[in-house]
């Protein structure tokens, strides 16, 4: 068994152990409390070429996908949270007809003890299978991307350290098979995670400076070769992000991060960076809300030298930019594998009343390298222009849901002839 998650084990168990005594060791302890957690997603989700950009291939799709989660959180005491999460998320295709149904797995989808101890520099340990978003997810936000949003969590160990008020440091390790292997599964359909066995170690500070905010972090992540990805990695990413009020109602964000480590026997060098200006326009004009000025630029391969040059997004593959793009992707490496990637892009949000919101984007888009092979299979770097449109909308204090439009007309950094495509969601979540 690996060590990591032999750890984990142990640390849940001895800090499962510490909660049920807690409660007799202070009279000032409250007592037990029990908290239902129940949510019903419902997706709808349809394109037509968004992963190969040929009309002619006929891969269009339209399915929808059902989520359910049932969980319980457990005060055991003032300082001691237990909590227990179980998922199923199956799909109904009506194109491509050929996709069969079934149900799919019952898995944990979170399983954790988090126990604060007080004092002046309190420290919070929280073991087991958590979710984890760190800064706004430009390095760590998806634990699990190989199934897509049905879940997001890590095997982790996590300790967070009060350093002082508004200051914060944050150190954890994760450890994940490329199939779910820690904990029982129900119905077991060998849901991919990752493509690769991992694990990681990482160090995250986040301050306060006024009015500033200031994040720092080191990351290490490697991957072990199997059969499907006979090569070893080892990432090593060292970043920081800020968050600065400018003049009033300007606020600049940037973060960035260089990488270094190995690609099986090439060594690694990468980089990546996010900027973005957000200006709030709420009360200056009927219905305007926010406009958002930003850029991305993560670096690519350059094929003609053994190094690996390319940035990896290493928790970070999930639709931060974009619910469709991703699938675009796939051809290219894998789903949702940002890399290789420039970008600017304007959104401006909308703000209809106190039970909906929305918001336009267009980001013209390019890569650094343009790639060999079949597909992309274009000569020149431009990626294209990919234009979003999204209504957010609240039902009732349970009942939400948002409608996504987005649409990509394709540049030379793909296959001469390349053809746009629409993409569209419909979702609607009840949550207990």
């Amino acid at each position: 068994m690996n060590p990591i998650p032999r750890a984990l084990t142990v640390a849940a168990l001895i800090l499962a152990a510490a909660s049920a005594a807690l409660p007799a060791a202070t009279q000032e302890t409250p007592s037990p409390r029990l908290k239902l957690i129940f949510v019903e997603r419902f997706r709808f989700e349809a394109w037509d070429n968004a992963v190969g950009l040929d009309d002619a291939a006929a891969d269009g799709s339209a399915y929808s996908r059902n989520r359910t989660t049932l969980g319980l959180s457990w005060k055991a005491a003032k300082n001691v949270e237990v909590l227990g999460k179980v998922t199923n998320e199956f799909r109904v295709y009506l194109a491509p007809k050929d996709r069969p149904f079934t149900w799919h797995e019952l898995f944990a989808d979170n399983l954790y003890v988090k126990w604060t101890l007080p004092g002046r520099r309190p420290l919070t340990i929280t073991a087991g299978r958590q979710d984890i978003n760190l800064g706004e997810g430009f390095v760590v936000a998806d634990g699990t991307p190989g199934d897509g949003s049905r879940s997001y969590y890590f095997n982790a160990l996590r300790l967070d350290a009060d350093l002082a008020k508004g200051h914060r440091l944050t150190a954890l390790g994760h450890a994940t098979r490329a199939t779910d292997r820690f904990l029982p599964v129900i119905n077991p359909r060998p849901q991919a995670l990752a493509e690769q066995p991992e694990k990681a170690l990482a160090l995250y500070y986040a301050g306060s400076f006024g009015r500033t905010k200031l994040d720092a972090y080191a990351i290490r992540k490697s991957t072990d070769a199997n059969e499907a990805w006979p090569v070893p990695t080892r990432t090593d990413t060292f970043g920081a992000r800020v968050v600065a009020p400018l003049a009033n109602p300007l606020t600049l964000t940037a973060e960035a991060a260089a990488q270094t480590g190995e690609h099986g026997d090439a060594g690694r060098s990468a980089y990546g960076a996010i900027a973005h200006f957000d200006c709030d326009l709420a009360g200056t004009a009927p219905l305007l809300k926010a406009f958002t000025l930003g850029g991305i630029l993560l670096s690519g391969d350059d094929p003609q030298t053994p190094r690996m040059e390319g940035w990896d997004p290493i928790f970070s593959r999930w639709p931060k930019w974009s619910e469709s793009y991703i699938y675009t992707f796939t051809r290219e490496s894998r789903p949702s594998y940002w890399s290789n990637l420039s970008a600017l892009y304007a959104q401006l949000a909308f703000d209809f009343g106190p039970r909906s919101d929305g918001h336009v984007m267009i980001m013209p888009m390019g890569a650094e390298h343009v790639q060999p092979g079949a597909f992309p299979g274009g000569a020149g770097r431009g990626r294209g222009v990919l234009v979003r449109g999204r209504f957010n909308y609240k039902i009732s204090k349970y009942l939400t849901g948002r409608l996504i439009w987005e649409h990509l007309d394709p540049g030379s950094f793909y296959l001469p002839g390349a053809s746009s495509y629409n993409w569209i969601q419909l979702e609607m979540i009840f949550r207990y």
